[in-house]
């Protein structure tokens, strides 16, 4: 572990520490807010997680910020489905000065597509005074291969490639919940580690008859890696209320923002190599960049959820469904390379390879159960 991470995360654990032990009488946020009436708070399904219809008494605080909440653990669990779009790409190039016909592919068209199942988790406590602590962890693992035999269907040439994303974010927060006016809200604060990987590779094989006899063999490879791993802050603010058309049904939405240090490296790779009567051709080229750099995050979540009482435990049932964005900014580093191969007169295969600075989206929806106790 670097200096740096150890620094973080003592410091999120200093602050979390400090939060679940702050007096139960919080005035936080009232000073904000002055009000010369008293309104009922608004009731939430946190607060509704012990509720007894026969002893309860009613609920006041100055309007329109309460910070009463139910003390007890949240936990959850979310699957979200994202579609990325960005990254790198890897390209061939194939001429054939026989027949006047040029083939070409990008592993953008057969990359990754749709969308990608990424899971979340997360567990915290929170106090009766609304301050807590929580740990998340979402990851986002897939791949994509695609491939086209050599000479299928009397076609001179074959190819395939793979596409690898790899992202993981954890977070550990202080976490605080109070209301405003009739929405219930959750600010968070703390430390995130998180990673982001993308390698592409691309492979082709091919032939070319010469006019004269014989057949010229080629043959080439393209890959590229963006790669950022890195330690920074992360806050957010979430809020919901009830629907007025349904009881137990609430909208909700969730914005967070992270910014991060930490390294990004980039590297591209190709080759090219020709067999032929009349002399073999070989190239290979490549590029790497890597520097200390710095990732912008934002997410935003925007949907509906349903909770209700649970009969055999202390603690209250929630489903909820939203859609989702995430924005992974650019990184400071990119890099590229290119290799060429061929006979005058016969043809050539030209291998590409980007690895971009570009940013990363994720766009696609979230379903996510859990329960507050």
């Amino acid at each position: 572990m670097k200096v740096r991470h150890i620094f973080l995360t003592s410091m999120a654990w200093f602050g979390a520490t400090w939060g679940v032990c702050l007096h139960a009488e919080d005035e936080l946020f009232r000073p904000i807010y002055l009000a010369e009436e008293r309104l009922e708070a608004p009731a939430s399904f946190e607060r509704m997680a012990s509720f007894n219809a026969d002893s309860a008494q009613p609920m006041y605080a100055p309007a329109p910020v309460t910070s009463y909440c139910h003390e007890g653990w949240r936990l959850g669990v979310e699957a979200t489905f994202l579609a990325p779009m960005g990254g790198n790409q890897q390209t061939w190039s194939l001429v054939n000065e026989q027949t006047s016909m040029v083939n070409s592919f990008a592993t953008d068209a057969h990359g990754i597509e749709g969308l990608v199942p990424a899971p979340r988790f997360w567990v915290g406590y929170v106090c009766g005074n609304g301050w807590g602590v929580q740990a998340r962890y979402w990851e986002l693992n897939t791949s994509s291969n695609y491939s086209e035999p050599f000479f299928t269907l009397g076609e001179d040439y074959g190819y395939s490639s793979s596409t690898n994303l790899e992202m993981y974010a954890f977070d550990l927060e202080v976490v605080k919940e109070f209301c405003i006016y009739d929405w219930n809200m959750v600010g968070t604060f703390g430390y995130r580690h998180a990673l982001r990987d993308y390698n592409e590779t691309t492979n082709t094989l091919a032939s070319i008859n010469r006019g004269g006899g014989g057949t010229d063999l080629f043959a080439g490879t393209a890959s590229g890696i963006s790669l950022f791993e890195g330690d920074g802050l992360t806050f957010s603010l979430s809020g919901y209320r009830c629907s007025s058309c349904c009881y137990g049904l609430q909208w909700f939405w969730n914005a967070r923002g992270s910014v991060l240090f930490g390294d990004s490296r980039v590297g591209a790779q190709t080759s090219s190599v020709l067999n032929s009567p009349g002399g073999d051709v070989f190239q290979t080229n490549g590029g790497f960049a890597g520097d200390s750099d710095s990732l912008w995050i934002a997410e935003f979540q925007v949907g509906a959820q349903w909770s209700a009482q649970l009969k055999c435990l202390p603690g209250r049932f929630f489903v909820r469904g939203a859609f989702e964005y995430q924005y992974w900014g650019e990184v400071g580093a990119g890099a590229g390379a290119t290799s060429t191969a061929g006979e005058a007169g016969v043809g050539s295969l030209t291998m590409n390879s980007l690895a971009p600075n570009d940013s990363l989206d994720l766009v696609g929806f979230a379903i996510s159960t859990g329960i507050v106790w």
